[in-house]
């Protein structure tokens, strides 16, 4: 027979000593005398053996009196339901809240709700300072873990159909393949449209839903994962306006200075980072055109949040690569971030991965990477200088006074000074000036980021093998994942180095 459902709540909700329970249970006896005006309620106490009767999973009876109407309220279930055999359970199921607790409280900036009875609810995804956050639907699945793959375990015909219906919308969703081992929860993510096309869900089909256990959810996969779907999702908000206000770029590029407002287009925070970054893009390689001097370039990028668009903004990939042309065996461009301690401590980890994810990304480019904590030269202007000559201004990343961007172009010998100044500070306090060599400064990097470096360049390769459009692919034409797929093999490869 199988075990009450009482007993198995209390696996799933981790209230399965007397101590714990007694908690919640006390409080919600607080709470409903208070609505029922019933003052018994606010001081039913209760024993530790009656909770271990209870929670035996083996006890039929049935609760009475005030005990009754707070075990009601707390599992929103009948009490002769709650200790009657648990119907169509052989096993334990998918801890529903302990699944939204870890997340929730792991990552700060998402929230999986999960209806009472679940599998599937919605997973809210919010932004920090530069993205409005988004949702998606969310399917929650028990999986077992079978060397590279987690695989669904054996579902009744009820929950087939469930999963079939869950798979069947155009809409964004992921399966999150749930694993309980030793008492902890590993979670595994597979975006719905991927499945979806691995193969129609059927009786005989669970396998072809299997997950690569190189989706396990943690801070390298969330934070893309996180990054992607809020950019992904704002563009697609905002395509139309996109492609009808293109002029804008290319009238603006006509002009020596330019900030327009914000306000010049409705568009989503994604929306207004790719039009600013694809005009800021544009304006360097404009001004750049006749340089034969290498250029330095200063970058205004302090968080994950605000580094993301160089891994998937196509015209941004487009952009480094057309400035190789300054690269030969001789010289190579050099890029400046400006990462403060106190920044750095302020950024939860997956963002502080996809920090790094950048800086790899150009590294692998060939572009030499310094980075500067002082924290007097986080508003130092986006900049790129061609020592001597010009410095070709184009901020996007906080523009000043809510601009769409802030451009122009000086050839003024106190502003180049000034420039000049700032990279030869960045130059004599780099933080990873201790490595002559892309490897060595990104593990650098990684220590000064806080980051554990075997445990990144191992993901990094297991992720890049699978690629990331498994895990959550683009949708809008404006974005890709190819580069961070080469990023992450590229740093995958670096994980013997010692």
């Amino acid at each position: 027979m199988s075990p009450t459902l009482f007993s198995l709540l209390l696996k799933e909700q981790k209230l399965t000593t007397w101590e714990v329970f007694c908690v919640p249970y006390t409080a919600t006896g607080r709470r409903l005398a208070q609505e029922t005006n019933n003052r018994r309620l606010a001081t039913v106490g209760l024993g530790r053996t009656t909770f271990d009767r209870w929670s035996s999973g083996t006890w039929f009876g049935r609760p009475r009196g005030e005990a009754a109407q707070i075990l009601e309220r707390m599992f929103e279930h009948p009490v002769d339901v709650l200790f009657a055999p648990a119907p169509d359970v052989d096993e334990p199921p998918v801890a529903m809240g302990s699944v939204a607790a870890q997340v929730g409280s792991r990552w700060p900036t998402s929230s999986l709700l999960i209806p009472a009875g679940g599998p599937a609810g919605t997973w809210e995804i919010t932004g920090r300072h530069r993205l409005d956050g988004t949702s998606a639907a969310v399917h929650l699945l028990p999986v077992t873990k079978h060397g590279e793959e987690v695989n669904p375990e054996a579902l009744h015909q009820d929950a087939q159909r469930d999963l079939e219906g869950f798979l069947r919308p155009a809409r964004r969703g992921f399966l999150v393949g749930v694993e309980e081992r030793l008492g902890n929860l590993e979670l595994y993510v597979r975006e719905a449209a991927s499945a979806r096309r691995a193969a129609r869900p059927g009786p005989q089909s669970t396998g072809a839903l299997s997950i690569p256990s190189a989706y396990l959810l943690d801070d390298l996969t969330y934070g893309i994962l996180w990054a992607l779907t809020q950019l992904d999702d704002g563009l697609l908000a905002d395509d139309q306006v996109l492609d009808s206000e293109r002029h804008i770029i290319s009238t603006y590029l006509s002009l020596p200075r330019s900030a327009p407002s914000q306000f010049l287009v409705d568009l989503s925070a994604a929306g207004s980072s790719w039009m600013g970054s694809a005009f800021c893009a544009q304006h360097i390689e404009q001004e750049l055109a006749g340089a034969s001097v290498v250029p330095m370039f200063w970058t205004r990028e302090q968080s994950g949040e605000e580094a993301a668009p160089w891994l998937f903004f196509k015209h941004k990939l487009d952009y480094l690569q057309t400035l190789t042309r300054f690269h030969s065996s001789s010289t190579q461009t050099v890029r400046v971030f400006c990462l403060p301690e106190n920044e750095i401590a302020r950024s939860e980890r997956y963002e502080r991965v996809l920090l790094l994810l950048a800086i790899a990304l150009m590294e692998r480019l060939g572009i030499r990477v310094r980075v500067i904590p002082k924290p007097e030269y986080a508003e130092v202007d986006g900049v790129a200088l061609v020592p001597g000559h010009r410095a070709v201004v184009a901020n996007w990343v906080r523009a000043p006074g809510g601009a769409l961007w802030a451009a122009g172009s000086t050839s003024a010998r106190g502003d180049l000074r000034t420039y000049a100044s700032a990279f030869a500070d960045a130059q004599s306090n780099d933080v990873l000036a201790g490595s002559s060599d892309p490897a060595g400064r990104l593990r650098i990097l990684s220590g000064y980021l806080d980051l554990d470096w075997d445990w990144l360049t191992s993901r990094c390769r297991s992720l890049g093998e699978y690629g990331v459009a498994g895990l959550v692919r683009p949708r809008s034409r404006l974005l890709t994942v190819q580069a961070l797929d080469e990023t992450l093999l590229f740093l995958g490869k670096l994980t013997s180095d010692r």
